[in-house]
């Protein structure tokens, strides 16, 4: 989105963010912000860096000082709606795009910035309406081509939208994630199009473009450790802090497991708060096990040591007035035995769902940058399930007051799963928790649409569709 300028460092932030590499643009970004303070588009460039990190709070600090030093430039006030809009706060982020396109109406990143908050507005003719003269008039960027293939995908358009994203292809000289979106979006608009083998070649295209590299044996390794520090013969030696954490939920399981749903329903009761996915818990275990592994230290802490980490936790997370908060960190599902611990009277809900849609679901997602590296292959998601299923069958077996929430069951009988949850977590039934979609709660996770719509049992079923396709997944998992 931003122009270049002279110093040559932000040209190569430039190349790292356009990759994905975050991490790599936000240190050139601090590297410039040293050599001169005022730059503006070093404090730019490392809001949309900081952003891709997930650092959302930081990123608005920077762009917010970027406008201060220099609020004529649109493209700053467009990477600011963008930021809104990753926060949730979609009306604001509207406004600051209508502040962009009076300084600059043709700003196709900001046009299609706004058109994308839109959907998130679940506005899809709004996006469309906004876009479609762009389209029209031709040689608009591949970014306002993909947004107004979403946007047609949202409307039921299907063919429109593959259509033209197929005059778009092979598009190798734009950015890495560009081509990334682009890929994942024609495989939505293949599937919903019934074009079931194309659509799995176009989520194969995107994964390919995707971070990989998983380490099966480096997985299986710390899963061991993890099962060495609790067994059935440690956990009732071991020490616990004096926190009970009755008030702490937290959700557990892998990746479009239905873990969203269930945190939004125990959030729509109104002695519930969602705190999202917290990464407070692993990164407190690992700055305790200073980078050791957990064999190394974790069995020696005593009860004051516990204790102390459990309130360092509870000073670092959101303070809210609810009874019961949530903290749906997916991969906390390595730290079951710790939380026991921390705090023995939280709840533990494990989502789970049909390993084989589960995956597929995965696959056909484009997820962050550099996160999940098993995620961009059937063979190395089916791995990672069986470690992950291995170690959650060890926790099951320690613990029987784990409660498992079925994606399927879920969606199939949600009246009947809904209290189940609720007697789980102490809390009384509501019927606001059968209509979670209406809380307007913000969620910024991968299920971020779904949950603002009315439960629905369509994905269910939905690897059936792709049958042997799926056959590297299948062949690992059953």
């Amino acid at each position: 989105m931003m122009a270049k300028q002279r110093n040559p460092k932000l040209d190569l932030a430039l190349q790292c963010i356009a990759s994905g590499q975050a991490k790599d643009a936000a240190t050139i970004c601090e590297s410039a912000l040293k050599e001169n303070k005022k730059d503006d588009l070093a404090m730019a460039m490392l809001a949309q860096a900081k952003n891709a990190l997930g650092l959302h709070e930081e990123a608005i600090q920077h762009i917010t000082a970027a406008i201060i030093r220099n609020s004529k430039r649109a493209d700053y006030h467009g990477l600011f709606g963008d930021l809104l809009t990753t926060k949730g706060e979609f009306r604001k982020a509207i406004a600051a795009y209508d502040k962009a396109l009076k300084l600059n109406p043709n700003h196709h990143g900001v046009i299609a910035g706004k058109a994308n908050t839109w959907l998130r507005l679940n506005e899809s003719k709004k996006a469309i309406d906004l876009l479609a003269p762009l389209v029209k008039r031709g040689n608009e960027d591949l970014t306002i081509s993909i947004v107004y293939a979403r946007a047609l995908i949202e409307h039921g358009e299907s063919f429109a939208a593959t259509e033209l994203l197929l005059e778009k292809l092979p598009a190798t000289k734009e950015p890495n994630e560009t081509r990334r979106t682009m890929y994942f979006t024609l495989g939505k608009a293949m599937e919903q199009a019934g074009e079931y083998k194309s659509s799995f070649e176009a989520y194969s295209e995107g994964n390919k473009l995707s971070t990989s590299g998983f380490d099966l044996e480096k997985c299986k390794h710390a899963h061991d450790d993890i099962i060495s520090v609790f067994s059935s013969n440690c956990s009732k030696k071991t020490s616990t802090s004096t926190i009970s954490g009755s008030n702490l939920i937290f959700i557990v399981g892998m990746l479009r497991s239905g873990s969203t749903l269930t945190e939004q329903i125990i959030d729509a009761h109104p002695k519930g708060r969602g705190l999202g996915e917290l990464n407070t818990l692993p990164t407190l275990i690992q700055n305790n096990l200073d980078n050791g592994p957990l064999s190394s230290v974790w069995s020696k802490l005593n009860c004051e040591q516990l204790t102390s980490i459990a309130q360092q936790y509870l000073d670092l997370i959101p303070k809210c007035s609810e009874e019961k908060l949530v903290d749906k960190q997916l991969g906390n599902f390595m730290f079951v035995g710790a939380i026991k611990q921390l705090f023995p009277q939280a709840k533990i809900i494990h989502c789970t769902r049909n390993p084989i849609s589960m995956g597929l679901s995965c696959f056909a997602q484009k997820l962050p940058p550099n996160t999940n590296p098993w995620a961009s292959s059937l063979e190395d998601i089916g791995n990672f399930y069986i470690e992950y299923a291995r170690l959650m069958n060890h926790w099951h077996s320690l613990y029987n007051d784990i409660l498992e929430v079925s994606y399927e069951s879920l969606v199939l009988n949600q009246d009947e799963k809904t209290q189940e949850i609720l007697e789980y977590c102490g809390l009384d039934f509501d019927e606001r928790c059968l209509r979670f979609w209406e809380t307007g709660r913000t969620v910024l996770t991968l299920s971020q649409d779904q949950v603002r719509k009315p439960m629905y049992a369509d994905s269910v079923k939905r690897h059936e569709k792709f049958g042997d396709l799926l056959a590297p997944l299948q062949q690992i998992v059953l």
